[in-house]
């Protein structure tokens, strides 16, 4: 059971459903750092600098790019692309194991941001800040999730002891006791 496990250290690989949370994200992570990188890509950085110059935006061209290179090169730095193509994007099943580190996805994660916001200073945009509302429901997700696991255990209690039903005032009293 994973009651009460997301409060304690533990291995991530103990709780599948921890599990299956952190590689979803680490994989949406990981095709969104290429859409902003691939050239031919709909929203890249390359994208918007080509229109902005064809629209004669008056930008720090220079600036602009040689960021984006900096980030093109740390993205050719890291482990993403392999990834992303033999793994994710075309889910080679016979691919080897491959991992990447969180601080990896971390660092470009800022150093995108930086990009982005670069670009919004540059457009005479208003920065957008982002929200922390997905990572904050975490704590409410698994406290959903420990609840729902206490419920399960409670029904297969009664299950094992042959009861055909419950009453729900008994059910209530139980999940109120922790």
């Amino acid at each position: 059971m994973s009651y009460n496990l997301h409060k304690d250290r533990f291995n991530l690989f103990n709780n599948l459903g921890l599990y299956w949370i952190w590689s979803s994200l680490t994989a949406d992570q990981i095709m969104e750092f290429y859409k902003i990188i691939g050239k031919k890509e709909k929203f890249s950085f390359t994208k918007i600098i080509n229109i902005s110059k064809s629209f004669k935006c008056d930008i720090n061209y220079e600036l602009v790019e040689d960021k984006k290179t900096e980030l093109k090169d740390e993205y050719d730095k890291t482990d993403f692309e392999t990834v992303r193509s033999k793994y994710i994007a075309h889910q080679d099943l016979n691919m080897p194991e491959i991992k990447t580190d969180l601080t990896s996805i971390s660092l470009f994660t800022e150093k995108a941001i930086e990009l982005y916001h670069l670009f919004f200073e540059e457009f005479k945009k208003e920065k957008t800040n982002f929200s922390n509302d997905v990572i904050n429901s975490f704590k409410e997700i698994f406290d959903e999730i420990d609840e729902y696991d206490k419920v399960k255990a409670f029904l297969m209690a009664a299950e094992i002891e042959g009861k055909d039903s419950i009453e729900i005032s008994k059910l209530a009293e139980f999940i109120k006791e922790k």
